[in-house]
């Protein structure tokens, strides 16, 4: 069998640690076979001496307010932290997995300043190691993993939706291939909504199995189900199509009410937009008075037509969307800017008004009169689907429900491709560039719905959406 030397720093999932079995020879970097596959994966022990945690924190010099976040002593109880945590390990040398673990106290600050900014595992190995494209997008399609999505509620795991009759909408998760759920949630940041192999490549670094092992609860009762799974991508695209909004757009009758789901944005949002607008219309022609918008699982997108979309909700000339807008220099801040020179290199500067909206008008045309609107938001709405339920909160165009979005999940935008943090196999998700002073009712970088409905675990293990259901029962009281 051919072997593809990938170097894609991956950790391989307990279900393939009996192929390492297989090969006693087997170096300390984990070298290992997969069965019936056409590649290895490989993650190297990075020695301690080289990370360089007692000494250093790496720098996000393209950021404008990440670079300058900690002061001396903050950085000094951050590194405190990371090394107590190097020392519970006991090792000389990290896996990738240990590493991100070790440096979670440091990447979690930085997310918190920042929601765009992540650290994650570099896709399919570095730009400069070992293996042709032709190889990455093969190993992409021979992926596969457990054909559903899982929302998580502290440190539980909930089956969300489903592509397999084998796993229902409520089953908690309580072990992939031998692992406790809780154990791979302190390798995450805590995304209300995820996939079970995203879970696994963050443990593991892999997802390349050839079985999966899931332990569940379902009613009381305790059982476990193996399945080969679906390819990824298949599967992935499935689970993404059944949350797409004309899939879900629906009516409750008893509570006056039409419900739309938006998902994400797009570079084109005309069709997306149009369909929101006909629904809401619709909504109307059948007498209904409520609308209910849900944004909980959007991360954003593109802003494109994003007057538009207000339009349809605020009845006002001109939106006030920002006051300032600030951009770190750099050289791919300048390829963006023409007015930032080299002198400027390393500075945060004042964008002039001709570089960014400040306000915009509406389209009267667009503008549905006569609904009330509620928005149902979570910590994984985000980017410029944050910036969307803001205006609509800000102009008293729509009542938030559920939970406080991420902090400043208003505050940085223009990202930049991040970079990989060598000689590690994490990198950076990506860049943001331009810090934004949007328009909003709070100054301390949080969102906070109008109606707060956390969410409770127990109340998911039913299989209902407690959340939209709290909301249902609160307009029927208001009617």
């Amino acid at each position: 069998m051919k072997i593809i030397r990938i170097c894609l720093s991956l950790l391989l999932a307990a279900s393939t640690l009996s192929a390492r079995a297989e090969e006693p020879d087997a170096p300390e970097g984990r070298n290992v076979r997969i069965p019936g596959r056409c590649f290895a994966m490989l993650d190297y022990k990075l020695p301690r001496t080289r990370v360089g945690l007692e000494r250093n924190l790496h720098r996000v010099p393209r950021h404008p307010g990440l670079d300058s976040l900690l002061s001396p002593a903050e950085k000094a109880e951050v590194l405190a932290e990371i090394n107590a945590r190097c020392d519970a390990l006991g090792k000389d040398s990290l896996l990738t997995s240990d590493l991100f673990w070790v440096m979670r106290p440091y990447f979690d600050r930085l997310h918190h300043e920042d929601p765009h900014y992540r650290i994650t595992p570099v896709p399919y190995g570095d730009t400069e190691v070992y293996t042709k494209k032709s190889d990455q997008r093969r190993l992409s399609r021979e992926l596969r993993m457990p054909a559903f999505s899982l929302l998580q509620i502290n440190d539980t795991l909930v089956v969300d939706r489903s592509l397999d009759p084998q796993f229902r909408r409520g089953d908690r998760v309580a072990a992939i291939n031998g692992v406790a759920a809780a154990d791979y949630l302190k390798y995450g940041y805590g995304d209300r909504h995820t996939i079970p192999t995203a879970l696994m490549n963050r443990y593991f670094y892999s997802q390349a199995v050839e079985r999966f092992r899931i332990g569940l609860e379902r009613d009381g009762q305790q059982l476990t189900v193996e399945t080969a799974g679906q390819p990824a991508r298949q599967a992935i695209f499935a689970l993404k199509k059944a949350e797409e909004t004309d899939a879900n757009i629906r009516t409750y009758a008893d509570a006056g009410a039409g419900y739309i789901a938006i998902p994400a944005f797009f570079p084109n949002n005309s069709r997306l937009i149009r369909i929101v607008r006909k629904a809401i219309v619709d909504f109307k022609k059948q007498g209904l008075r409520n609308v209910i918008l849900d944004l909980r699982r959007n991360p954003g997108g593109n802003g494109h037509a994003f007057d538009e979309l207000l339009s349809i909700f605020i009845d006002k000339p001109v939106v006030d969307y920002c006051t300032g807008q600030r951009v770190k220099v750099s050289k791919e801040a300048m390829q963006y800017y023409d007015f930032l020179t080299e002198e400027q290199s390393g500075q945060v500067v004042e964008l002039p008004e001709t570089e960014y909206v400040r306000s915009f008008e509406t389209n009267p045309k667009m503008y549905v009169g006569g609904m009330s609107c509620y928005v149902l938001v979570s910590r994984d709405t985000g980017s410029i689907a944050a910036s969307f339920v803001n205006m609509l909160q800000y102009h008293g165009a729509a009542q938030l429900v559920g939970e406080p979005l991420l902090h400043n999940a208003l505050k940085y935008g223009e990202v930049l491709e991040g970079r990989t943090l060598y000689p590690s196999q994490l990198a950076e998700s990506c860049v943001s560039m331009v810090e934004i002073d949007e328009c909003t009712h709070r100054d301390d970088g949080y969102i906070v719905p109008d109606i707060a409905i956390p969410y409770v675990a127990a109340e998911y293990l039913t299989g209902r959406d407690a959340v939209l259901e709290k909301l249902l029962e609160t307009i029927k009281g208001a009617c």
